[in-house]
């Protein structure tokens, strides 16, 4: 009876691992499936982070200064706890790059984007964000200079317009005087001289 109880738990296991098996040989296909869904999870989890950035975006700008200078103190803050920490960093650069932020500082924003964009931590939606946060300060930087050159400009215009209006000033005084000279003369020339 012992050979028989041990046949038939050898013929148990046998049956048993080839289910075991057929299970991991169908595995790698749940695998692969389960890979796919876990892709799409994820891409999906980074294109609601992004959202969720662009909602803080949107959400900053229309706060008032105490707020926004509280938000702005608080991601300071857990920057100094962990200074390599993403999100915080992003959502430093937003608050310094957006116009309507009243703490806005595009030198330190380009600095702030530029390391984000060198570093390649960021995934494609985060990234893609960055980078166009980036081209906005580059043309807004841009912008900046050529404005400010132009003010230098027409300062100078200004400035040659200005002595040229003096000039003119100037020599029409000196054609009047030079006219009252000559009126002076011709009226000289034309009374008659008395003798007496």
């Amino acid at each position: 009876m012992n050979v028989k109880k041990l046949f038939v738990l050898i013929a148990c296991l046998s049956a048993l691992s080839a289910c075991a098996t057929k299970i991991h040989t169908s595995k790698p296909e749940e695998a692969k499936q389960s890979g796919v869904n876990n892709t799409v999870k994820l891409a999906k989890a980074r294109q609601e982070h992004v959202a969720d950035l662009l909602s803080f975006s949107d959400s900053y700008s229309n706060l008032t200064v105490e707020s926004q200078k509280t938000t702005f103190a608080e991601t300071n803050q857990a920057l100094t706890e962990n200074k390599y920490d993403v999100t915080q960093r992003i959502k430093l650069a937003i608050m310094l790059s957006i116009p309507s932020s009243r703490l806005r500082d595009v030198a330190k924003a380009q600095a702030l984007l530029q390391n984000l964009l060198q570093e390649n931590s960021l995934s494609p939606p985060e990234s893609a964000l960055v980078s166009l946060l980036y081209e906005y300060i580059l043309d807004t930087a841009k912008q900046t200079q050529k404005n400010r050159d132009d003010v230098k400009k027409l300062e100078a215009a200004q400035v040659r317009y200005e002595n040229l209006q003096q000039k003119y000033d100037e020599l029409e005084q000196k054609l009047n005087d030079l006219k009252n000279i000559e009126k002076t003369m011709n009226d000289r020339d034309t009374k008659p001289t008395s003798k007496p």
